[in-house]
């Protein structure tokens, strides 16, 4: 929808929320949720011959919702019209138009502790629609600079800045607000964001040796001298230099120093330097002198629900490197990875006394990334600046224009690489959308998977180490033992919602959406893809893959509203809010069948 105005930010907010709640069936949204005519609903707005969808077991009252059929991720998705209320014992309808009042309703009888979930989600539809309309204004700014550098202009690393900034303007694909990036003001979006790659200094941090903990005893290339950023070189034999991003050094870093004893330990360099630039992450920065160094810091904010806030955890440090490792050395000995997978190197990295609040990585990109282009599998649906879409230019510039050929290898690529792991080694990864790359170049045709970040996986240890004894030394220090897999199912469910639902789906309802093919023809590219990479492992036992892919009529769907936001761990009893899942969402593969 086009989005002039805060009004229309709201609605389409609004929109993502309802969608989301039937998806998660909050409160049984789904579940005791009934279909009925326009007539049943007895209100004039009703009449407009559509499907409604009707909830009389909420606390409130009754709720009318207008809706549309869905075959993708729910059965069904709210379209556009007013959600018409009932107050329990009255007869008098009214209109929800916006999230405030939507979410008022829905927090009728909830406990207290409850219901400030449902207050902080309100917040952040606010937020998210403010974040919205400011990033809609960013990136036609953007657009009307003529900023395109589509056709290879430029080095390596102002493509990737090109396509993280085009990407930084699309939507996550399922979380409603994930626009708000809670903490920032408009005005901290402009300073620190990626959709306006503002370039900014680093703040320093002088800390006692003592209290560092680094993966490598060396320090990094970029940490600067301590003259530099104003403080005397006699410092440096008892002082290390810690990198602070400018918005935690302006807005929180004094309480939290204070909070963990430290204020009086440290020192606060007067003087900033070592100029970067945020990518979609935010938090993780890219240095300009050196655009294959980036660097990943801690952030205060909150993005993807209330309880995901961007620090970076100690365990994380050590943690991503040893998965890094293990999939670095798979990729070394599998013919099916070979030529096809990269990853970055984060073996670098520091933490201030076990907390998440100080802190970095340093991730290196390698070599190969500086002959082709970099383009994160988030954005292959944004728009660009010629209005055409990211994967329609990627198509022209490197498959002759051949869309359908680019996502037959982007297929074959990404199932190869993750039916390989999950099958073979039993590694399921976290590599989301943003956090899978893909580079292509410099030949035409040319195609290989970068992934980073991987720091969150889930492995068979059981398995790995018996198999595969000199593999699993690169991991079995591992601090956060949730990585560990103690049901094969948890691997399932990773592969489902995030190679299949996060990385591979959209693409194809998007390009059905564009009209590049029925749903039936592109799903079929996809099961062929993956009936592709099953032949490949005719000694592997497929078993658990085909029933949760192909026999299930419903797929596992992520509830990242419900264990992110509107409930607590204790409510949801999920160990991970990032790894909540519901079996609700309508098989699409079989759309292929």
């Amino acid at each position: 929808m086009s989005i002039v105005s805060l009004d229309d930010a709201s609605d389409y907010i609004f929109a993502r929320v309802l969608d989301t709640l039937l998806r998660e069936d909050v409160q049984q949204f789904s579940s005791r949720g009934r279909q009925v005519s326009p007539e049943s609903v007895g209100h004039a707005a009703a009449q407009d011959g559509g499907d409604w969808w009707h909830l009389a077991h909420l606390a409130a009252g009754e709720l009318w919702i207008p809706v549309q059929a869905s075959a993708f991720m729910q059965r069904w998705r709210y379209r556009q019209g007013p959600v018409i209320a009932r107050p329990a014992g009255r007869d008098d309808p009214l209109e929800l138009t916006n999230c405030a009042a939507l979410l008022e309703w829905l927090s009728a009888g909830l406990e207290p502790s409850e219901l400030e979930h449902y207050r902080h989600f309100a917040i952040e539809c606010r937020e998210a629609a403010l974040h919205g309309l400011r990033c809609r204004q960013a990136q036609q700014d953007y657009f009307s600079a003529g900023r395109d550098q589509s056709q290879g202009e430029g080095g390596w690393a102002q493509r990737f800045l090109h396509y993280d900034r085009l990407a930084s303007y699309l939507d996550h694909p399922y979380y409603p607000t994930a626009r708000a990036k809670s903490g920032f003001s408009v005005e901290d979006l402009e300073r620190y964001a990626p959709e306006f790659q503002p370039r900014f200094q680093l703040r320093w941090l002088a800390v006692p040796r003592a209290f560092c903990q680094a993966s490598r005893a060396e320090e990094p290339h970029w940490i600067p001298d301590f003259a530099r950023v104003g403080l005397s070189e006699t410092l440096a034999a008892d002082y290390r230099l810690i990198p602070v991003h400018p918005f935690l050094w302006d807005q929180a870093l004094r309480p939290l120093l204070q909070d963990a004893g430290l204020d009086q330990q440290v020192i606060r360099a007067p003087g900033a330097c070592v100029e970067v630039v945020p990518t979609l992450s935010v938090r993780s920065l890219m240095l300009l002198e050196r655009p294959g160094t980036h660097i990943k810091l801690p952030l205060t904010i909150r993005t993807l629900g209330s309880r995901n806030i961007r620090t970076v955890k100690p365990s994380t440090i050590g943690d991503g490197q040893r998965v890094q490792d293990l999939l670095g050395a798979i990729a070394r000995q599998d013919e099916q990875l070979q030529g096809r997978l990269l990853l970055t190197d984060e073996s670098l990295g520091a933490h201030v006394d076990g907390h998440s609040f100080l802190g970095y990585i340093q991730r290196l990109y390698p070599q190969e990334v500086t002959d082709g282009t970099l383009v994160s599998v988030a954005g292959l649906l944004a728009v660009t600046p010629s209005g055409c879409r990211v994967f329609e230019e990627l198509s022209g510039r490197f498959y002759q224009g051949d869309t359908r050929a680019f996502l037959r290898h982007y297929l074959d690529l990404t199932l190869a690489v993750h039916v390989t792991l999950w099958l073979r080694y039993g590694i399921a990864l976290e590599s989301n959308q943003q956090n899978s790359m893909l580079l292509l170049g410099p030949a035409a045709g040319s195609m290989r998977l970068l992934l980073k970040d991987n720091d969150a996986p889930r492995i068979e240890r059981e398995s790995l180490a018996a198999r595969w004894p000199e593999l699993y030394r690169h991991v079995e220090g591992l601090q956060d033992q949730r990585i560990w897999s103690q049901d094969p199912l948890a691997l399932g469910q990773m592969f489902t919602t995030i190679t299949l639902q996060l990385n591979l789906a959209p693409l194809i309802e998007g390009m059905v959406q564009l009209r590049y093919g029925e749903r039936r023809e592109l799903y079929r590219l996809l099961l062929q893809a993956l009936e592709d990479s099953l032949a490949a492992l005719p000694n592997e036992d497929a078993t658990e893959l085909r029933r949760l892919l192909l026999e299930d009529d419903k797929l596992y769907a992520k509830y990242l509203l419900t264990a992110g936001t509107l409930q607590s761990k204790s409510h949801s009893g999920a160990a991970d809010i990032n790894k909540f899942y519901g079996k609700s969402a309508p098989n699409f593969l079989w759309e292929a069948l």
